[in-house]
């Protein structure tokens, strides 16, 4: 299969929900989000491409208020401007200061008025100090997210088998998880499956930070992981639905899994989604 790159300024619509679950000891948190989005190919030349990103509606509920300062950072991000290679790698984030600038002139003010002052205080301090430092927020749309969706090495020729390492850096703290994914293609889809890289893992660093979040000493640092994604193109290449999962676990006292789903919508559903997110917003009421 040969994915080749989309035409210049035909907006994609898609709508993403993204769930979360992280077990740590007795402590739970979980939550639940849907965004309405766009993504659009604005420019190619010879030795990259510029995408630019838009959300419309975003729906987030969630048991911690760090989840709906999350939602927050998403609505601060409504627009960008992406640049990758021309296999679709990120390489770079453009026009940072319209964002800069959206956070100094209201956004950050909003935020103070949102929360209480001792939870908001600490995360406008490294907000700011995040928005000036340009490699390490870059480095934040490369983890496994929904932006996986978009930023691989997507526009080439793909082999009906192929087996690559993906290292997701700081997943545990300032720990690696090595994945050595299996990828199967067929004309219009891609199966994949993750192992861990157990030659590349650092399981002595991974207990030490399990002992660090669990507080118990004892623990069979022995990983649980299950990973696995699944994505369905349009005979044009254009990304149709797709699925990402991951699962790390450590017995009944570690546990976080992620999933993310993407459907892809036309321009009539988009706007009946829209109305669906736009309610489901009022009707739900912040947990503070």
């Amino acid at each position: 299969m040969k994915r080749a790159i989309p035409p210049k300024h035909v907006k994609e619509y898609y709508l993403i929900t993204s769930a979360n679950k992280t077990i740590i000891g007795q402590k739970k948190l979980e939550f639940v989000q849907d965004k309405l989005i766009s993504f659009t190919l604005v420019d190619q030349q010879a030795t990259h491409l510029i995408f630019e990103y838009k959300l419309y509606e975003q729906v987030m509920q969630g048991s911690s208020l760090l989840h709906y300062y999350s939602g927050d950072m998403d609505e601060l991000q409504s627009t960008l401007l992406f640049k990758t290679d021309l296999q679709g790698n990120l390489a770079d984030l453009l026009q940072l200061n319209d964002m800069k600038l959206k956070w100094q002139t209201g956004f950050e003010k909003n935020l103070k008025k949102k929360y209480p002052k001792e939870f908001i205080t600490p995360l406008l301090e490294e907000t700011a100090k995040l928005l000036e430092d340009k490699p390490r927020l870059l480095e934040s749309f490369k983890g496994y997210s929904a932006w996986r969706f978009f930023f691989q090495h997507w526009f080439r020729e793909f082999n009906a088998a192929e087996t690559e390492l993906l290292n997701l850096q700081h997943y545990f703290g300032n720990t690696d998880l090595p994945l050595l994914l299996q990828r199967k293609v067929t004309d219009h889809a891609i199966e994949t499956t993750g192992t861990l890289h157990e030659a590349a893992f650092d399981r002595n660093a991974f207990s030490r930070t399990l002992k660090d979040l669990t507080h118990k000493y004892n623990i069979d640092a022995t990983l649980d992981l299950t990973q696995e994604e699944q994505y369905q193109f349009t005979p044009n290449g254009s990304l149709e639905n797709a699925e990402l999962y991951l699962s790390t676990g450590v017995g009944t006292w570690y546990n976080v899994t992620s999933a993310h789903q993407l459907k892809r919508l036309s321009k009539q559903e988009f706007q009946e989604q829209r109305i669906v997110l736009e309610n489901l917003k009022k009707e739900r009421a912040l947990p503070f």
